[in-house]
């Protein structure tokens, strides 16, 4: 007899709580959604930090990489360094006696070419190609 009494009063009770609990639910959300977030900008930053300590592993050998480099470059200065001087001379010694570098001519050589007559003519190589 008593349940009649109480069914409304629970029935009210369940809808009041429904109530108190709906607008915990989009706070709720935005809740978790913030805090997915911060854990996906977490993993980013944990890739980040990997990708700087693989960086910075790699620039020791590459700075003695460099420093070889250089200490090599060193060296075939000085070597070649008597080789220029030696060509500076050279060129002075011939700019002093009036000589002239001949350059390698541009034309192809011409060959000569005997006809059935006896008498030669000059043909170049690419006609003698073709016979």
């Amino acid at each position: 007899m008593l349940e009649i009494l109480f069914r409304p009063l629970r029935s009210a009770l369940g809808l009041a709580e429904e109530e108190a609990n709906a607008p915990l639910a989009g706070p709720e959300r935005e809740l978790l959604d913030a805090v997915e977030a911060i854990h996906r900008a977490t993993d980013s930053i944990e890739r980040h930090v990997e990708v700087i300590e693989g960086l910075a592993t790699s620039v020791t050998p590459l700075t003695e990489s460099v420093n070889s480099l250089t200490a090599t470059m060193a060296e075939l200065t000085a070597m070649l360094a008597p080789l220029g001087k030696a060509e500076h001379e050279v060129q002075q010694i011939e700019h002093r006696f009036g000589f002239r570098r001949r350059h390698a001519p541009t034309e192809p050589p011409t060959e000569q070419v005997e006809t059935d007559a006896g008498t030669a003519t000059p043909q170049s190589d690419e006609g003698a190609n073709q016979t």
